[in-house]
C-alpha cells in the first residue's frame, strides 16, 4: 500500500513538473531569450540522472544535481534556470524509470530529488541575482549562491527522504533523517564539481571539463572502493558468524535471523545509521563464543551464556575496529535493570535489542512456539530482563512484516 501512495505521489509531481516545463519553454521562447541553451542544459540534466554514486547511507544518489549547479552559473536569468530543471527533471524521471523499474525507492527517490533540485534552483539564481547587484565580485557571489544553494538542497533532500520514507511503517521518522544526513560527502563532491565546471568554464572553455571531472573522477572511485569494501566487510562476518553453527554449536540460521530481527527493531526504534549496522555485525557475532565449546576441559568445567558473551567479547576484540562491537556481544545477556532501579544505564540499546532478538528467535525455532507465544515470552520477561521499549518495537516488527495480527 505504502508502494502504490508513493507511486501516485511520484506520478502527480511528474505530471506538475512537466506543466512547469511546457509553460517555462512557452514563456522563453516567446520572450526572445536563448532558450536553445536552456533546454540544451535541461537535456544534460535529464541525461547525467542516469549516472549515480553509492553513497555512506547505502543508497545511490545520481549526478544529475552536478550540471544543475553548472546551469545556475551559466544561465542569464532565473526563467531560463528554472526552464533547465524542469525539463531535466521530466527526462530524468523517464531516466529512472528506464533505469529502475524494479527498484522499491525509484518513487521516493524521485520525488526526494524533484523538490530538492527545484529548491536548489530557486535559492541559488535568487541569490546569484540579488549579489550581483552588489560590489561584491562575481566569483564570491557565485560562491555564496551556490553555499546557500546547497545547504537548502542537502536540507530539503533530507527532510523529503524522512517524509517520504514514512510510507514505510517499518522505519523511524528519526532513523531516516539521520540516514540521509550520512550521505553530505557524496553531496560536497557533486557541488564541488558542478561548481568548478561552471565558474571556470567562461575563462577556460573545454579545459573546464577535465577541471571539473577529475577531482570528482578520484572522489567517485573513492566513494565506490569504500561500498565495495563495506559489502565485503559485511559479508566476512556473515561468513565468520557461521562456524558455530557449521560446528553444530549453534543453531542453524539463528545468527542471521537474530540480526534480520535486530536490525528491523533498531531502524523501527529510530537508531543511529551507523548504530544499525554494527547492531548487525554484533547480531550476526553474537554467539560465536560458542566455538570454544570444543574445550573438554570447558565442558567439564560447566559454563553459562554470560561465558559464552564474553569468550565471545575475547576474539571479537581482537579485531580494533570492532571494539564496539565486541562489548556489545559481552553484556547482551545483562538485564536491562535489577531490583531498585529503572534501568541500568550501562547496557546499551543495542545490546537490549540483540538479546530480545534472540530469545524471540530461540523460541519460535528452538523451543517450537508460535511467534504469538514467543512473544507473550517475551513481554513475561519484560519485567527486569527484556527492555519493554525494545519489546514493544519486536511487537510493532511483528505486525508490519505480518507475522502477528495488530
Amino acid at each position: 500500500m505504502a508502494e502504490h501512495r508513493l507511486h501516485r505521489i511520484s506520478i502527480a509531481l511528474f505530471l506538475a513538473i512537466a506543466a512547469l516545463a511546457v509553460a517555462c519553454t512557452i514563456a522563453i521562447v516567446g520572450s526572445g531569450r536563448a532558450w536553445w541553451a536552456a533546454l540544451a542544459w535541461g537535456a544534460v540534466i535529464a541525461a547525467v540522472h542516469a549516472l549515480s554514486v553509492p553513497t555512506p547511507s547505502g543508497k545511490r544518489i545520481n549526478l544529475a544535481i552536478g550540471p544543475a549547479v553548472a546551469t545556475v552559473v551559466l544561465l542569464p536569468d532565473l526563467l531560463s534556470v528554472i526552464t533547465a530543471f524542469a525539463v531535466g527533471l521530466v527526462g530524468g524521471w523517464v531516466v529512472l524509470r528506464w533505469r529502475s523499474m524494479q527498484d522499491r525507492d525509484a518513487d521516493s527517490d524521485y520525488v526526494a530529488e524533484a523538490i530538492s533540485m527545484l529548491a536548489f534552483g530557486l535559492v541559488a539564481s535568487g541569490s546569484l541575482f540579488s549579489l550581483e547587484r552588489t560590489t561584491l565580485p562575481l566569483a564570491w557571489a557565485q560562491l555564496i549562491a551556490i553555499a546557500s544553494g546547497g545547504v537548502v538542497w542537502f536540507v530539503v533532500r533530507a527532510l523529503v527522504s524522512a517524509w517520504v520514507g514514512t510510507e514505510r511503517e517499518d522505519l523511524a521518522s528519526r532513523y531516516l533523517w539521520l540516514l540521509a544526513l550520512e550521505d553530505w560527502s557524496v553531496a560536497l563532491s557533486i557541488f564541488t564539481g558542478g561548481a568548478l565546471f561552471g565558474m571556470t568554464w567562461p575563462e577556460m572553455g573545454l579545459w573546464s571539463f577535465p577541471v571539473a571531472i577529475l577531482p570528482y573522477a578520484f572522489s567517485h572511485l573513492a566513494f565506490v572502493r569504500y561500498h565495495s569494501t563495506r559489502i565485503t566487510y559485511g559479508q566476512m562476518i556473515r561468513a565468520l558468524a557461521q562456524i558455530p553453527e557449521v560446528a553444530d554449536l549453534a543453531p542453524r540460521g539463528h545468527s542471521a535471523r537474530t540480526a534480520d530481527l535486530a536490525a528491523a527493531m533498531a531502524r523501527e526504534i529510530g537508531l543511529h545509521p551507523n548504530d544499525v549496522t554494527e547492531l548487525e555485525y554484533s547480531a550476526l557475532m553474537h554467539d560465536v563464543g560458542r566455538i570454544t565449546l570444543t574445550e573438554p576441559a570447558i565442558l567439564k568445567a560447566g559454563y553459562t551464556d554470560e561465558d559464552i558473551a564474553r569468550w565471545g567479547a575475547q576474539i571479537i576484540a581482537e579485531a580494533p575496529y570492532l571494539q564496539e562491537v565486541s562489548e556489545y556481544v559481552r553484556v547482551q545477556h545483562s538485564p536491562y535493570r535489577r531490583p531498585g532501579e529503572a534501568k541500568d544505564p550501562d547496557i546499551p540499546m543495542v545490546s537490549k535489542i540483540i538479546k530480545v532478538a534472540s530469545a524471540y528467535d530461540q523460541a519460535v525455532h528452538e523451543l517450537g512456539l508460535s511467534p504469538l507465544e514467543g512473544l507473550e515470552r517475551i513481554h513475561r520477561g519484560s519485567a527486569y530482563d527484556f527492555d519493554p521499549e525494545v519489546s514493544g518495537s519486536l511487537r510493532r516488527v511483528l505486525v508490519q512484516r505480518g507475522v502477528i495480527a495488530a
